[in-house]
């Protein structure tokens, strides 16, 4: 199972939250401006493991510049993949994915859901495992986490639980441990 997340909604949260926060948080983002983007340490923890099984993607609205922000996905939890600008642009191993960028434009999705649909396969693909989302948007093409998994406005228990379904899922299925 390769787990894809938008993590701006669902892994990470501004300065303020972390700061109000009731457990140990760490920067995993900081640009220019400075500080901009926290997670619980136990959610980095949960990243660097699925990374380093090449189980997680990431999924954001943000360009390669700012993706470059996120210090997470550059030392601590490199992604085999990241999912740019909603998915108009993929990073394999951090670098662009000129092949996608060639099959998106040949396949031509029309709306969101159907570039969403296109990526998961082509990850899925690449990775040779079942894509599961954790996004806010349905997909009907790929299946997505239980809806109770996501805790709107609060995503140091969105994350807790995703991770926490997640490795159940991998157990039941002999997966990581």
């Amino acid at each position: 199972m390769i787990l894809v997340s938008q993590v701006e909604t669902w892994l990470f949260i501004d300065q303020h939250r972390a700061d109000a926060a009731d457990v140990p948080t760490i920067l995993v983002e900081k640009d220019a401006s400075g500080a901009k983007s926290f997670t619980a340490m136990r959610t980095l923890f949960q990243l660097k493991k699925w990374t380093g099984q090449r189980r997680f993607v990431p999924l954001l609205s943000c360009d390669e510049t700012a993706y470059r922000a996120y210090e997470v996905f550059h030392v601590d939890a490199v992604p085999p993949f990241a999912i740019l600008e909603s998915g108009r642009v993929l990073l394999k191993d951090n670098e662009v994915d000129e092949a996608y960028a060639v099959a998106l434009d040949d396949a031509a999705p029309k709306t969101y859901g159907e570039r969403l649909a296109f990526i998961a396969d082509y990850v899925e693909r690449a990775l040779g495992e079942t894509v599961v989302l954790a996004i806010d948007e349905p997909v009907a093409s790929h299946p997505q986490v239980p809806e109770d998994v996501f805790v709107p406005e609060n995503v140091m228990q969105t994350s807790e639980r995703l991770f926490a379904w997640a490795n159940r899922q991998q157990s039941e299925e002999g997966g990581i441990k």
